[in-house]
């Protein structure tokens, strides 16, 4: 049972597998199947620096109205509505002056209308063009951070949603730092790659017909549904989302990306005649394998007339919606809020203040 066990150290990945796996470097071979999008490369060196600093800092631009920088205003509808006027006052000399302290010792925030204006204004005008798109960066599209806009997705309709959703998001961050880490040759080079930003026109997907391809050594190993909950309808067409992967595998993608093993997040619309690429991943651990393992998938044997498994969700889980998505990521909604208005901040700050307190006060008086 164990002599073909492999540990999880034994999927190697090389810096060169990473950077075909690069949006830029796969894309003009596979445009006519993929979703149209813009690739701004390289980006600015102050857009990477704005995108890893602390906090968040939105255009200070004059004549343009942006529900992202108008002031947050009390009401029934937000979570500053029940808060006593009295209790912004608490204070406030001792604040105020604390305040000026710590804003000369700061570093001032970089401001895309003063740092970068030039890429700014590419990015309105590609907003303007397609009305609405999805960024990503070199590798990872910033799926952990939705919950900072309204609309619960990456959907960026103003330039002030592609600067928010991009700030906030942890993958982001790993391209921008740790794309490399697990590369068997991570050390022979300490040279930065080119980043880039993609902007892709978005489009609205069924998550239910999402699928992530596992390829090794030119042959699929595994395909697994990418949205774990359940849709009763997937099952019956696996025969028929089978044969189009294998086509697309065998005739699209191996004869044009230069890996052997890769893994393809693909979407397969009604009435499933055709795939959409949405991405190419790197053969690794960094890659989620959803609901295979990766000591399955590096333990599959290459042979011709075994047939690999297409994994789907065949029953409602409960426990599923136990724990939303990326929810390890997201933060309550009013320090969100907070994060946009200075003042609110301070407001913020100040109940939390009083709410230590209190706990103190009860804490003592038992």
């Amino acid at each position: 049972m164990t002599e073909n066990f492999k540990s999880f150290s034994d999927v190697p990945v090389t810096r060169r597998q990473i950077e075909n796996c690069s949006f830029s470097n796969w894309y003009p071979f596979f445009k006519d199947y993929t979703p149209k999008a813009e690739i701004i490369k390289p980006i600015p060196e102050k857009f990477v620096q704005y995108l890893e600093q602390d906090g968040i800092s939105l255009p200070t631009e004059q004549h343009t109205s942006s529900f992202y920088t108008g002031p947050i205003e009390k009401n029934e509808e937000n979570e500053y509505s029940d808060w006593e006027e009295d209790e912004e006052d608490l204070n406030v000399q001792d604040e105020d002056s604390s305040d000026e302290e710590d804003k000369e010792s700061q570093t001032p925030k970089l401001d895309p209308v003063i740092d970068f204006p030039e890429f700014h204004n590419r990015l309105k005008s590609v907003l303007e063009k397609f009305g609405a798109v999805t960024p990503k960066l070199n590798w990872s599209a910033p799926q952990d951070a939705t919950w900072i806009l309204p609309n619960n997705s990456m959907k960026c309709t103003e330039v002030n949603e592609l600067y928010l959703i991009l700030n906030a998001s942890n993958y982001i961050m790993h391209d921008l730092q740790y794309a490399f880490d697990d590369c068997s040759d991570s050390n022979d080079t300490k040279e930065k790659p080119t980043y880039e930003l993609i902007l892709r026109k978005w489009f609205d997907i069924n998550p239910a017909l999402e699928f992530r391809v596992f390829v090794k050594e030119n042959q699929v190993v595994g395909v697994s549904q990418r949205d774990l909950n359940y849709y009763d309808y997937l099952k019956p067409l696996g025969d028929t989302f089978k044969d189009l992967i294998d086509e697309f595998v065998e005739d699209t993608v191996i004869p044009k990306f230069p890996d052997d093993s890769f893994v393809l997040d693909i979407y397969i619309p009604r009435p499933f005649d055709k795939i959409f690429l949405i991405d190419i991943n790197p053969f690794a651990k960094k890659t989620d394998p959803l609901m295979f393992s990766w000591n399955e998938l590096m333990t599959k044997e290459k042979n011709e007339e075994d047939d690999y498994e297409l994994r789907l969700v065949l029953k409602n889980n409960t426990g599923r919606f136990a724990c939303k998505e990326h929810s390890e990521n997201q933060v309550p909604d009013d320090v969100v809020q907070a994060s946009l208005d200075p003042n609110s901040i301070r407001e913020l700050a100040e109940k939390w203040k009083e709410l230590l307190a209190m706990q103190d006060k009860e804490e003592t008086s038992h």
